[in-house]
């Protein structure tokens, strides 16, 4: 646990004018950088803050280095730190390089479902099927009884969530699409449409992209239970596990963080009070450690190169701790 902690700088929030509102403004994303001793502040609101130390005059320099009108609602750099991905209030998708200029934009419409390409395996309607003597043994164990709509999540706060995957080639981005789903888009460093994820129902914001690049994890809230649910490159599902302890009822409206580590091997999975630590093999997902926060978990944050070392902060507590190979 840090027990000190050193000011950089700090500045008045109505120095970049009000809030056309008058609500507070939000921290969206918060990056440092090693190379220039540069931090990046991205706020909701859609200013881009880059905070330079001064070593000369003891002091930083604040600067805005760009601001996007409509509003931004998340925000990732990659992990090459070459390329910022911001979502808009507008409903588009902008890259940015390190010196901020525009890379490529992109617009997500509801057209963007028609690249799903997926087929639908179900059993059609009810009225259709097969209803004959041996019917049961007939039917196909590989294919679902039903097929998920991509009812949403009546929990769902509507948030946007941007994760990349490790090599930094490609980027996904959980939205919901006004009238229709929650949808899982993938572009490539060009901002060009890869691919949208086939429709889940329950599906909520959370999103962490395996750095391996296999699986995208996200989190189905069902009416017996919370899933961490796996997506394909290409959008298709693929597996999911039960979590023990949140349940539909108990944690309605508590959103569920998702974060892996940096040689894929864990999975991290934070709600209020409580981070779990899930590991696989053999196709099955073990639970290996609890963290109790005793507070709502507001952030997890693994160590780029101690894979099993991983940093908590919970309402103004920053514990350490270290998850050792058993």
């Amino acid at each position: 646990m840090f027990s000190t902690y050193q000011r950089i700088t700090s500045w008045d929030a109505r120095a970049f004018g009000p809030p056309p509102d008058g609500s507070a403004d939000r921290i969206l994303s918060t990056h440092h950088f090693g190379d220039d001793l540069a931090t990046c502040l991205v706020l909701e609101r859609g200013d881009i803050v880059v905070v330079r130390g001064d070593a000369e005059h003891g002091g930083a320099l604040v600067e805005i280095t760009g601001s996007v009108d409509a509003g931004i609602t998340a925000a990732r750099w990659s992990p090459d730190e070459d390329l910022l991905a911001i979502t808009t209030r507008a409903d588009t998708l902008v890259l940015m390089s390190r010196g901020f200029d525009g890379v490529a934009e992109a617009a997500m419409t509801a057209e963007d479902l028609r690249l799903s390409k997926h087929v639908s395996v179900g059993w059609g309607k009810k009225e259709t099927q097969f209803k004959g003597k041996g019917a049961k043994a007939l039917r196909d164990p590989t294919i679902p009884e039903r097929v998920d709509e991509g009812t949403p999540s009546p929990e769902d706060d509507g948030g946007t969530t941007i994760s990349w995957r490790g090599d930094g080639a490609f980027v996904a981005v959980n939205s919901v699409e006004r009238g229709s789903r929650r949808v899982v888009r993938v572009y490539n460093r060009e901002g060009v449409l890869d691919s949208v994820s086939e429709p889940v129902d329950g599906l909520e914001g959370s999103l962490s992209w395996r750095p391996s690049g296999n699986l995208i994890a996200g989190i189905q809230r069902l009416p017996d239970r919370v899933d961490v649910v796996f997506f394909e490159r290409n959008g298709l599902r693929h597996g999911q596990f039960t979590l023990r302890g949140p349940s539909a009822a108990k944690d309605a409206g508590r959103p569920i963080g998702l974060d892996w580590n940096s040689d894929s091997t864990v999975l991290a999975v934070r709600y209020e009070g409580l981070t779990q630590l899930w590991t696989t093999g053999n196709y099955h997902w073990y639970l290996k450690q609890e963290i109790l926060t005793g507070h709502r978990c507001a952030a997890s944050v693994w160590h780029p190169e101690k894979p099993l070392r991983l940093a908590l902060a919970a309402s103004g507590r920053y514990p350490g701790h270290e998850l050792w190979r058993c």
